[in-house]
């Protein structure tokens, strides 16, 4: 019995994508560690979640994801089936008349070579003159070799700093968004400080919401290096952070995490998270490798 991420969202696998959201949504409220102080599961928990939800929310993944259970579940089958096959066949009665045809085929054809023994030697003897001929003539070295020369070896792409944003807008002069690009998701009350004083790169980031079918970014913003930059007023849902080194072009991603607005009898409580970027991967999110298409 294999385990799949549809367990680890308790769905069924023919679930749409509003019932695998709302799944997702359940189960970060029950496990987000900051409703979970005490329990050091939660964390562990909170990212096998996020890692599920990102695979099923993505169709592209999450075909994938079904091909591999298809075929964890098929291997077993075919073995099994395999196995059946190679204990069942020779008990079949009806492979003997074949056996004996085989062994009458054989004596009859053995019986042919002897009897033409001499026709047989002389093929065999021309046969074998001719692959030596052939042999000699492929394996014999030109008279005048060339000396070696190496092949020319590709030159790879340099990464230069852009100097300008990808949409022709000139970076801030400090940690600031990016002019030209929407602001989205700008009615709520929580916010992210995204922390590069570790860094002596500038970098370009972007905060990307998770929720619907497919990933977009909804803010963009430029941090220099040893800077910082507060994002406010977001709305509640699930995002990630995503950035480029500027000094070499490398792309990251951080984890899934989400934001939350909870009605108290004070008001509401929102989420205030602080995400420091590492250059190594040691900062208070982890970080993935991403791709130019993701970016």
């Amino acid at each position: 019995m294999i385990h799949t991420h549809y367990d680890n969202l308790k769905v069924a696998r023919n679930a749409p994508p509003e019932v695998i959201r709302a799944a997702y949504k359940s189960l970060a409220l029950k496990f987000h560690p900051d409703r979970n102080p005490e329990n050091s599961e939660a964390t562990r928990i909170m990212v096998i979640i996020n890692a599920s939800y990102e695979v099923l929310s993505d169709t592209e993944k999450r075909q994938q994801h079904d091909m591999w259970i298809a075929q964890q579940e098929y291997v077993p089958e075919q073995t099994t089936h395999s196995n059946k096959q190679q204990k069942t066949t020779p008990q079949s009665p009806s492979s003997q008349p074949q056996i004996l045809r085989l062994q009458f085929f054989t004596k009859k054809v053995f019986s042919h070579i002897l009897k033409n023994w001499i026709a047989y030697g002389l093929l065999a003897f021309f046969i074998w003159i001719w692959v030596t001929e052939q042999s000699t003539y492929t394996h014999t070295p030109p008279l005048d070799p060339k000396p070696y020369e190496a092949a020319p070896q590709a030159v790879q792409n340099e990464y230069i700093r852009p100097n300008q944003a990808p949409n022709g807008q000139t970076w801030p002069s400090s940690a600031g968004y990016v002019k030209g690009y929407n602001r989205l998701h700008t009615g709520g009350f929580s916010t992210i400080t995204i922390d590069n004083n570790r860094n002596d790169s500038d970098v370009f980031v972007k905060l990307v919401s998770l929720d619907g079918t497919k990933a977009y970014p909804v803010r963009q913003f430029y941090i220099p290096a040893f800077g910082s930059f507060t994002l406010n007023k977001l709305t509640m849902g699930s995002y990630d952070i995503r950035y480029r080194d500027l000094s070499n072009g490398q792309l990251a991603r951080s984890e899934a995490f989400s934001l939350e607005e909870i009605p108290t009898s004070n008001g509401i409580r929102y989420s205030k998270l602080r995400m420091t970027l590492y250059k190594v991967k040691n900062g208070n999110m982890q970080t993935y490798e991403l791709s130019e298409t993701e970016f």
